[in-house]
């Protein structure tokens, strides 16, 4: 299983997640500090939703063709711009 990530506070004893985590049951996991916490340690709903934006890129097609896609969208025109 990949590591997962979710945001966290430390209150001095005890952990509090910001958000629920993605699993159930016992995991064995790893506690990074990043930096000291705010009072009000929060989750605002843009923080939320910055979390939530992390993940990988999903498509079903080969490798191959995505990187297609990508080189032809960066080719030159052989037109002149359009005035």
């Amino acid at each position: 299983m990949p590591l997962t990530s979710i945001p966290a506070v430390f209150d001095g004893q005890q952990i509090r997640f910001l958000e629920r985590p993605p699993v159930r049951g016992r995991y064995r996991v790893v506690v990074t500090f990043l930096e000291p916490a705010p009072e009000s340690a929060t989750a605002p709903a843009n923080e939320e939703r910055f979390w939530r934006s992390f993940g990988a890129w999903s498509d079903e097609r080969p490798i191959e063709a995505t990187l297609q896609d990508i080189y032809a969208s960066r080719k030159s025109r052989v037109e002149p711009p359009a005035l």
